[in-house]
Parts: C-alpha cells; sequence; structure tokens
C-alpha cells in the first residue's frame, strides 16, 4: 500500500515538472506583447493576438489548402485584406522597429509590381509597401522618405517564381532593413525613417498595382526577429509562437487528474 502511494506521489512531481518546462517553453509568446497582428487565415481574417486587429476582404477570393495543411486565401486581382489601424497597429509603425512576415504562394496572374503589403496614407496613394516583381523575381521595401518615393530595400531578380511557397520576412532595427527569403537573408540596406501616418493597411494589391495567388500566416511584430527567429518561422507560425507545446500542457493536465 505504502509502495502504491509512493509511485503515485512521485508520478505526479514528474507530470509536474513536465507542466513547468511546458509553462516556461511557451510563456514567452503568450507574453509577447510586440505581436500586435497574427493572421492564421485558417477560414477568415480574425487576428489571432489579443488586440482584434481584424481584416476584411474587398474583392474576389476562396478558401483553399493552405502551407501547413490548414486554410490560406487565395487573392484573384484586384483582391486584398483591409486592415484599420488602432491604438495596437497605428499609422507609425515602420517608423520604429518592427518585423514583418507572410507566406505566399503567387500565380503571377496580377501586375508586374505585386503588393504582398500595403500602407495608405489619408489623400495618398500609397506608402510603406512590400512588393514583389513577376517580371524579374526580386523583392522590394519602398515607401515615401522626405515627401518622396524611395526605394528603401531591394533584392536581386531570378528570387520568387510562380506557383510555388515562399517566406517572405522584412525587419527592421532602425539601423537596417533586412529582407530575408525562406528564413535566409537576401539583401539588407540603411535605414531611412518613411513618412508614416498610415490610415489602412493591405494584404494584397488594388488599382494598378495588384497581386494574385495565395497568402497564409501573416503576421507583425514591433520589435526586431532576430535571424534564428526567423529560421523558427519556418516550421510554420503556430510552432514558432510555441502553440504546440500550449496543447501538449493540456494532455499533462488531463493525464494528472486521472492519478
Amino acid at each position: 500500500m505504502m509502495k502504491s502511494w509512493v509511485c503515485r506521489g512521485l508520478k505526479l512531481i514528474s507530470l509536474s515538472l513536465m507542466i513547468l518546462l511546458l509553462i516556461s517553453v511557451s510563456v514567452w509568446s503568450a507574453d509577447d506583447k510586440s505581436l500586435v497582428l497574427y493572421y492564421p487565415l485558417d477560414g477568415d481574417t480574425k487576428d489571432a493576438t489579443k488586440n482584434a486587429n481584424d481584416g476584411e476582404i474587398q474583392g474576389k477570393s476562396k478558401w483553399v489548402d493552405g502551407k501547413f495543411g490548414a486554410k490560406a486565401v487565395d487573392l484573384e486581382p484586384n483582391a486584398w485584406i483591409g486592415i484599420t489601424p488602432s491604438d495596437s497597429l497605428n499609422g507609425d509603425i515602420f517608423i520604429e522597429e518592427f518585423s514583418l512576415s507572410a507566406w505566399i504562394k503567387p500565380n503571377f496572374e496580377g501586375s508586374a509590381w505585386e503588393h504582398i503589403w500595403r500602407s495608405l496614407p489619408a489623400g495618398g496613394s500609397g506608402h510603406n509597401t512590400l512588393f514583389i516583381n513577376k517580371d524579374s523575381g526580386l523583392i522590394s521595401w519602398r515607401g515615401m522618405v522626405g515627401g518622396g518615393w524611395t526605394v528603401m530595400c531591394q533584392t536581386d531578380g531570378g528570387l520568387i517564381k510562380a506557383g510555388k511557397w515562399y517566406n517572405i520576412a522584412l525587419t527592421s532595427d532602425k539601423k537596417k532593413f533586412r529582407i530575408y527569403l525562406d528564413g535566409k537573408e537576401v539583401k539588407n540596406a540603411d535605414y531611412q525613417e518613411s513618412d508614416g501616418k498610415i490610415t489602412e493597411y493591405r494584404i494584397g494589391g488594388s488599382g494598378g498595382e495588384t497581386y494574385a495567388g495565395v497568402m497564409d500566416e501573416v503576421a507583425v511584430f514591433l520589435r526586431t526577429l532576430d535571424k534564428n527567429e526567423i529560421a523558427g518561422i519556418q516550421e510554420g507560425m503556430e510552432v514558432f509562437l510555441a502553440a504546440e507545446p500550449q496543447g501538449k500542457l493540456t494532455t499533462v493536465w488531463g493525464d494528472i487528474k486521472q492519478q
């Protein structure tokens, strides 16, 4: 009898230690207030963070299989996800440190210059835009600097092809802009402060510069992700944000209650 109680006690201690370990793995993501927008795009455009920066699709689209087995949005040319700035996702986020990540699978049925992320100021035609160019296969980050349209960071060509999945990430530490493709840095350039005062954000394009194809797992951080964190995103944002350990935590707690 005593031996049975000792065994149960040891098992309880072991499972408790497992919980503490799992909490330590996942707690950083739960407390990471720098993650101001995350769209899993699993059938809707709701923000999975506590900030409620939900988007709204304009134009024709459909839900298709995503990069990691769930859903993703397939945007037709001249369709986009519109996002209204908020206290957490304000109109000056690209003046400060930031990181932007998105999975894309373009079909090249849009314009030559295709928007991954677009920022629109009041009464302005465009600002703080992350492009791909389907003719040359390059990635470009552009915006208004001192009132003039400026190429702030741009890769060489030959990187992007139709019908393939890519993770594009852009970071700024206010010293350098860095563009990553599939977890590897492909270009950096000196930081330039853009004009800010954005009144609308868009995922996808419109007008003469559209995007066509699939998008998945779009995220914005108000901090600079390092190269190891960018590499971690390649396993999927859910894995990167330690969602799996949190799920295991529920399983472990269920095991404890059965003891």
